[in-house]
């Protein structure tokens, strides 16, 4: 693991000369927050837009609607896009919400915290992945759990919106499964999700997806700090290993690293997500598996158990939510296909962390962990045979500091990497192969200091979340890299009332892809909550 400049230093470097400067501290107002990711879709030919929903939540009460896309906006679609379109003024936590059509998660988020004057915001999501949905009839629910009363203020007042994009010479029809499906007779079983899947006979392909996530303010919010040590306010046995498995009729079948999600209160701070949210925080991305080996086991008529479940957890300890689903590609001549499971095999966790307690002043833990995991099957259908192997290998690198002090220091630098390689091969074919490579993790501080009598925090933070796609195949390789880059520093004088804080920050983030045919660039910063740049462009990598 390498050790990255401090992230006040990289914004000073990186930072333009302002035409007119931002204030010297936060007010009663700031801009609307905004990232750097580009619009999924261009707008160029214009879609076909569906108003899904309008809601102003103040409970946990869902807003419900029905969508009968296909009636509204003809296909072929080219693209469908998601927009979800907020606003909130007053006082206000950050809060989890979803939207589901027919059932099936489709998109997750949190909210950013208003500032007193209010704030708009919108995020944008490709959905095309879930078309099966819109091609019928489907009710659409979107939760976001709300509390106002005298003093949380805040309503947030929400617009969900479907744009369908036509297909032409430039834009051919999109790819998706034949089947988006939620599982049957879902619960919860203790701290794992549960659901039944009954398969038809002809499927050829088989991924679930989950959207995981830990929230609630508790010590799995912030799982990532989790430590052995007796006394620290996140303790685990485990420390802070987490793993989200999917299992069928109780066998594992697949394994991921749980992504660090920062939310616009977190690391003790909202002053730091106030223009710019982390990595992630708007649009929440789901797990996927590969579970097409399976199909063997799956595709007797019969119901079949499938169980979602996060490893490291203590006994008893909640704060994670599970909401999957399942894709079914289907054979394209509708013959039943026969299918069997040839491997699967799941590796011993290979962890060593020394942890040293000796001085309760300063603490130290260092905790590294491996997993490895690789299930390989053939289906046999109008395709002739495939067979598919899934390789997935999972490694945690996490080096964290603290004191013991009731305003303490806490130090960590956590690096986690997510390898899957995807390799299909036909009986009369050539191989072809997909690898999604992601790294992502994280350096930062929370340092408390006595400022003219007063304690005086510091939230200082570094994010990296980075994904590499290849495909190799008999017509040649293909290849993308997407970098996303988060930076910044915030302080605040804590215990005091709003506008007694004498709050500041710097927050900065580049996005960047980089594949075969060019580059796409965009970076953006703020200073006390005003944005001083927005530029866009492939002039040098982030």
């Amino acid at each position: 693991m390498t050790r990255t400049a401090p992230a006040c230093l990289l914004l000073a470097l990186a930072m333009p000369a302002l035409a007119a400067p931002p204030p010297a501290q936060f007010g009663n107002d700031h801009d609307d927050p905004r990232t750097a990711y580009p619009a999924p879709a261009a707008a160029d030919p214009p879609a076909c837009t569906v108003d899904v929903l309008r809601h102003g939540f103040t409970s946990f009460e869902p807003a419900r609607a029905t969508l009968d896309a296909a009636r509204a906006c003809p296909g072929p679609w080219s693209r469908v896009v998601l927009r979800i379109d907020g606003e909130v003024k007053g006082r206000q936590y950050d809060r989890i919400g979803h939207v589901a059509i027919g059932g099936v998660t489709v998109f997750r988020t949190s909210t950013p915290e208003p500032s007193p004057e209010g704030i708009t915001w919108h995020v944008e999501k490709d959905v095309s992945a879930y078309a099966p949905l819109l091609a019928t009839r489907q009710p659409v629910e979107m939760h976001l759990g709300n509390v106002v009363n005298e003093t949380y203020t805040g309503v947030f007042e929400m617009r969900l919106q479907l744009r369908f994009h036509p297909v032409d010479a430039a834009h051919p029809p999109l790819a998706s499964a034949d089947q988006v499906r939620a599982l049957d007779a879902l619960h919860g079983d203790g701290q794992d999700t549960v659901g039944s899947l009954t398969l038809a006979a002809d499927t050829e392909r088989l991924l679930a997806e989950v959207y995981a996530t830990g929230s609630g303010g508790g010590c799995e919010e912030f799982w990532y700090f989790a430590t052995t040590a007796d006394g620290y306010w996140c303790q685990s046995r485990q420390g802070p290993y987490r793993e989200v498995q999917v299992l069928v009729d109780g066998r594992v079948a697949g394994i991921a690293a749980p992504y660090p999600h920062i939310y616009t209160g977190g690391w003790s701070n909202p002053f730091l997500w106030y223009a710019i949210p982390a990595p992630r925080a708007f649009d929440i991305a789901p797990i996927r598996y590969e579970l097409t080996p399976f199909i063997g086991l799956l595709n007797d008529g019969r119901p079949h158990e499938i169980r979602f479940r996060v490893l490291g957890l203590e006994a008893g300890r909640e704060g994670w939510k599970l909401m999957p689903n399942v894709q079914v590609w289907r054979d394209p001549g509708g013959q039943r296909v026969r299918a069997r499971l040839l491997q699967a095999e799941l590796g011993d966790v290979a962890h060593d962390g020394d942890l040293d307690a000796g001085d309760p002043q300063q603490q130290r833990m260092l905790y590294r962990w491996q997993r490895r995991f690789v299930a390989r099957g053939e289906v046999s259908g109008s395709r002739g045979t495939v067979q598919t192997t899934v390789e997935r290998s999972l490694e945690g690198d996490l080096h964290h500091r603290w004191t013991r002090d009731e305003d303490g220091d806490d130090h960590l630098l956590a690096e986690w990497r997510d390898l899957q390689t995807l390799t299909r091969t036909p009986e009369n074919g050539n191989a072809s192969t997909e690898t999604l490579d992601q790294r992502f993790g994280l350096d930062g501080a929370l340092v408390t200091a006595q400022v003219d009598g007063k304690p005086r925090l510091t939230t200082t933070l570094d994010i990296h979340d980075d994904t590499k796609r290849s495909e190799a195949s008999a017509g040649g390789t293909r290849s993308a890299l997407t970098r996303d880059r988060f930076v910044g520093t915030a302080s605040y004088t804590s215990g005091a009332a709003r506008g007694q804080r004498n709050a500041t920050a710097h927050t900065r983030q580049v996005w960047r892809r980089q594949d075969d045919i060019g580059c796409q660039q965009r970076s953006i910063a703020s200073v006390n909550g005003y944005f001083v740049e927005d530029q866009s462009g492939c002039k040098a990598s982030p």
